[in-house]
């Protein structure tokens, strides 16, 4: 018997709108790691590649959360998100940056 945890990764990479799934399993994974207090400052993430991309408006969290990032990158890749995440980039602003990021 097969379980449907080893296999539903793969079938689910495989699907149109892969990219915003992974997205959004990266958001609700970096929301439980950070807490919500933390996590609601951050008003994006975004995935492009194995980059991990977040904006927030409060600098001292974004400082803090360049200073964790090797951690929190290693805690994120250990939850089977369908990425490896090998960068964080960590923004200060407002989320209108998207179109930037490449």
């Amino acid at each position: 018997m097969i379980r449907l945890g080893s296999v539903l990764p793969g079938v689910l990479a495989k699907q149109p709108g892969r990219q915003r799934l992974t997205e959004l399993r990266v958001a609700l994974a970096f929301r439980e790691l950070l807490g919500e207090p933390l996590a609601s400052s951050c008003e994006t993430v975004r995935v492009r590649g194995s980059i991990l991309v977040l904006m927030t408006t409060n600098p001292a969290l974004a400082h803090q959360l360049r200073l964790d990032s090797e951690v929190l990158l290693q805690r994120l890749n250990s939850k089977s998100l369908g990425v490896t995440l090998r960068t964080l980039q960590v923004r200060t602003g407002r989320s209108g940056f998207l179109g930037e990021i490449e």
